[in-house]
């Protein structure tokens, strides 16, 4: 999707606005394709039917954050959603997906929200996909109509 400016991503997470769950920011989708380097990143996924949660990379989330220790190789997020594909722990979610297109509200970004459902799905397909979710700092109306006529609730956040 597109560079997430983080103060357009927090004011809607921590808004009300938002939905309550299980937050996590750039999701990498597409990892059950099999091609180990290439996946697409959602902005941000709530996992609804969980207690309130911030994202990891927020103070006021409650665990600690993923350190890799020192020596070993070096283990990215999509080595550590791929592992994580394969437990129970998160097998069967209600989630909603988030998009953010900050300075600029975009037609191709309400297409890359829907790609990313498809991968989403691929990846999790226990997982329903509850909603979609397209926050922007502007208004058109054109993008406004398509992602409405789609079923892509459109969120304006200043």
């Amino acid at each position: 999707m597109t560079d997430v400016p983080e103060s357009l991503r927090r004011s809607f997470i921590e808004s009300d606005a938002s939905p309550d769950g299980k937050w996590w920011v750039n999701l990498p989708a597409g990892l059950s394709l099999g091609d180990q380097g290439d996946h697409h990143v959602v902005d941000a996924v709530c996992l609804t039917g969980r207690e309130q949660e911030l994202p990891e990379v927020y103070t006021a989330h409650p665990g600690t954050e993923y350190v890799n220790p020192e020596g070993q190789p070096e283990v990215t997020k999509a080595d550590l959603f791929r592992t994580l594909r394969g437990r129970d722990t998160f097998a069967e979610e209600t989630v909603r997906l988030v998009a953010f297109d900050p300075g600029g509200a975009r037609v191709g970004t309400v297409g890359d929200l829907l790609a990313a459902r498809e991968l989403v799905r691929a990846d999790w397909p226990d997982w329903e996909v509850e909603g979609l979710v397209y926050v922007s700092d502007e208004d058109r109306a054109h993008v406004t109509r398509a992602a409405s006529d789609l079923d892509v609730r459109v969120v304006r956040v200043s």
